[in-house]
């Protein structure tokens, strides 16, 4: 990694800030109090600049096969909901949530966070070897058809749609959070 800027590209910086001070001191030296704490942040700039700059010292993560026994399970579990409950009857569109007890009860709605989670772990079940890339291409094809198939506000997608009939759903807003879930899992 490059740094930020060098000293010897920081020294007219430098210079200046002097230059500065010097000229305070003599043409009103009864203003150099309020001045200094201005120009020693301009002198310390640099180092500063410098420091910041400096590439973070990273230790590598290794996990026990413990861990990563346990992290399979997890991933495992939270794929087995998507391939259980996106499908053609509901236009390949994640349900909101499932509901086990008193009685097992899917909710047939969606929102983008919830598309964004679908998009996301779809493409980490291809990576994690639970499904093939051709399942992967029909699962995000179909999931992106409905996606463009629904109504939308201004090219943004609202926050709740009906997952059977792509209809909207009551109140009809744009959620800037869900928006910028879905945004940060593309």
């Amino acid at each position: 990694t490059q740094r930020f800027a060098t000293w010897r590209e920081m020294a007219p910086a430098l210079a200046l800030t002097l230059g500065v001070g010097l000229l305070v001191a003599f043409v009103k030296p009864s203003s150099m109090a309020p001045a200094a704490p201005l120009l020693l942040a301009w002198l310390a700039a640099p180092a500063v600049v410098d420091w910041l700059s400096r590439p973070k010292r990273q230790r590598p993560i290794t996990l026990t096969t413990e861990q990563q026994l346990r992290l399979r399970r997890v991933a495992r579990h939270t794929w087995l909901f998507y391939e259980r409950f996106v499908g053609p009857e509901d236009h390949w569109l994640p349900p909101d949530h499932f509901q086990e007890a008193p009685r097992q009860q899917i909710a047939h709605r969606t929102s983008p966070t919830n598309i964004g989670f679908l998009l996301l772990s779809t493409v980490a079940a291809r990576d994690l070897g639970y499904v093939g890339v051709p399942d992967l291409a029909t699962r995000l094809g179909s999931t992106i058809d409905a996606i463009e198939a629904l109504e939308h506000s201004r090219g943004h997608l609202l926050n709740w749609y009906d997952t059977r009939t792509l209809a909207p759903l009551a109140p009809r807003y744009i959620s800037t959070v869900d928006s910028g879930n879905l945004a940060a899992c593309l």
